[in-house]
This record gives structure tokens, C-alpha cells and sequence, in this order.
């Protein structure tokens, strides 16, 4: 693994991207225009794009010229597909906890860039689930197949 500065035109999305990114350019644009580009995008040894599409596409439309990468080599192709899902998937199951981004948004000053609005329903959305009753379920864990039934607080869980 490397990190080089290379020319944003030499880099190749992968054309199987399986993730729409559109809805994520602005936002991401945003973040550039009011901290900087930070997070290098990551390519195969052929300048595939392997994460970081939505940063290509944001800097294309920004006027960039040249990025900082970096270069993953030796990677299968298994594993490149494996990775690419991977590394977008594990960042959809992290949350937030919603009272400490509260407090973190209280002292920031975004200007009119609303990135925050969805956290925000969820904090009121969890203040109508807390009065939730403990519910019957029925859960198989996918690993090993067990199946479980009771009565689970639904309070420990998000929807």
C-alpha cells in the first residue's frame, strides 16, 4: 500500500458500482469546500477506483486536477469486489449516538448546508420509541441458524 499524488483524469470508477452516490455529491462537495479534501481515495494497482467514488465524482465537479491515492496492490478480484461492498456496507451499520451529536452540532457552524436533518428526526423518532412495549419475536441468527423466542425490549434496538 502507497499514497501518491496522481492526476484525478488517470483514475477509472468501477463501471459494476453497485452503490448510487448521486444523492451523497452535494454533501460531499460541501464537506471539500468547508474542511478540504482529506480521505484519499482508494485504487487498485490499475487506478480502479476501489472506495472513494463519490469523492472522484465530487472533485471532478469541483476542478480538481490532481489527488492524493491510495494504491492497494495484489488484491484478487474477488477481493476487490468483496472489498468495495465491504467497505460501504460496515459504514451503514455504525450509527450515532444522537445525544453527543447534539452537543457536537450545538458548537458547529455549517452555514446553510443542512447535513444533520435525518440524525435529527431519529432523536425525536426515538423519543416516541422508547415508550414501546416489550414485543414477542421470533429471530434465527444467520450465522449459525439458532432461532430464539421471548420477549425482546425493543428499546435496545433501532428500527
Amino acid at each position: 500500500m502507497r499514497l501518491e499524488k496522481i492526476g484525478l483524469d488517470v483514475l477509472r470508477p468501477y463501471q459494476n458500482n453497485p452503490r448510487y452516490n448521486e444523492d451523497a455529491i452535494d454533501a460531499v462537495e460541501e464537506s471539500i469546500e468547508q474542511v478540504g479534501y482529506i480521505t484519499p481515495i482508494i485504487v487498485d494497482e490499475g487506478f480502479q477506483i476501489l472506495a472513494g467514488h463519490s469523492r472522484w465524482k465530487s472533485l471532478n465537479d469541483l476542478g480538481a486536477e490532481e489527488v492524493d491515492v491510495i494504491i492497494v496492490d495484489g488484491l484478487t478480484d474477488e477481493q476487490k469486489r468483496k472489498f468495495r461492498l465491504l467497505d460501504n456496507k460496515t459504514a451503514e451499520i455504525a450509527g450515532w449516538d444522537l445525544d453527543r451529536l447534539l452537543n457536537e452540532l450545538e458548537t458547529l457552524d455549517f452555514g446553510d448546508f443542512d447535513f444533520w436533518s435525518k440524525e435529527l428526526e431519529k432523536m425525536a423518532d426515538k423519543t416516541i420509541a422508547d415508550h414501546k412495549q416489550p414485543e414477542e419475536k421470533i429471530v434465527v441468527c444467520p450465522r449459525c441458524g439458532k432461532v430464539v423466542i421471548g420477549l425482546i425490549d425493543m428499546n435496545d434496538y433501532e428500527e
